[in-house]
């Protein structure tokens, strides 16, 4: 299965941490000349196998209005740990521009426990104006299988997670519907390892952050769980 931004099934959307960047590794030529600046938009994290597009705005300077030094250039490449994935070039113009790059596919790795590499991608993007000046920008973002509920709340306690299912329309949704759950605590976990997990205080819907607290309050019933692995926003439906 497959959080890079046709049905796209994964976007860079503006629903995550926003990063932006100002590097000028070069002398300017004017007062008024800047160097560019990248912003991407970036969700908690995106569905394996699945082709997804990368949101980019490249700007010259905090004031287009004002900036004596045009857009030229951009390259951008995707890596798990040391590999290269993927990677391009772009042609820019102008002092603001707006670009949406098809990414293909990517893979889960080996699962894993480990909350600091398990699926840990980066997007690095490197800008350059027509004066040589530059700008890096690093997003690092998860990239998701399966996915599941667990807790002492769930049907599989914590030695188990109770899987859920992607929603054919939207893959970034998981959902379960007639679960039965128990007084207690519950989190959300992908590819059945604790690696990429979220989880938040608030019940019964909340925004569940990576590797957060555990979802407590829940009280008896049979639910209806949705889980975005996109924004994280979850939603337990009392039946």
């Amino acid at each position: 299965m497959i959080k890079f931004l046709p049905k796209i099934t994964a976007f860079f959307v503006s629903v995550g941490l926003i990063v932006s960047g100002c590097d000028n590794g070069n002398a300017d030529v004017t007062i008024f000349d800047s160097p560019p600046e990248v912003t991407v938009s970036k969700p908690n994290s995106v569905t394996s196998n699945v082709n997804f597009t990368m949101k980019l705005r490249f700007r010259d300077g905090a004031d287009p209005s004002i900036s004596s030094s045009p857009l030229s250039s951009a390259t951008w490449e995707i890596t798990l740990g040391p590999t290269v994935i993927q990677s391009g070039s772009l042609d820019l113009s102008g002092v603001l521009q707006d670009v949406d790059v098809p990414v293909t596919a990517l893979a889960i790795g080996t699962p894993s426990d480990d909350i600091n590499t398990y699926n840990l991608y980066n997007l690095r993007v490197i800008a350059e104006d027509q004066n040589a000046n530059k700008d890096t920008v690093d997003v690092p973002f998860r990239v998701v299988g399966t996915v599941g509920i667990i807790g002492d709340a769930t049907p599989g306690g914590w030695g188990a997670s109770t899987a859920m299912t992607r929603d054919a329309s939207d893959p970034d949704l998981y959902k379960i519907t007639n679960v039965v759950l128990t007084s207690g605590e519950a989190k959300f976990r992908a590819d059945n390892f604790w690696g990429i997990n979220w989880g938040a205080a608030a019940f019964p819907s909340g925004t569940g952050t990576f590797n957060g607290a555990n979802i407590s309050g829940i009280t008896p019933g049979t639910y209806d769980v949705t889980l975005n692995v996109s924004t994280g926003a979850y939603n337990f439906v009392k039946k």
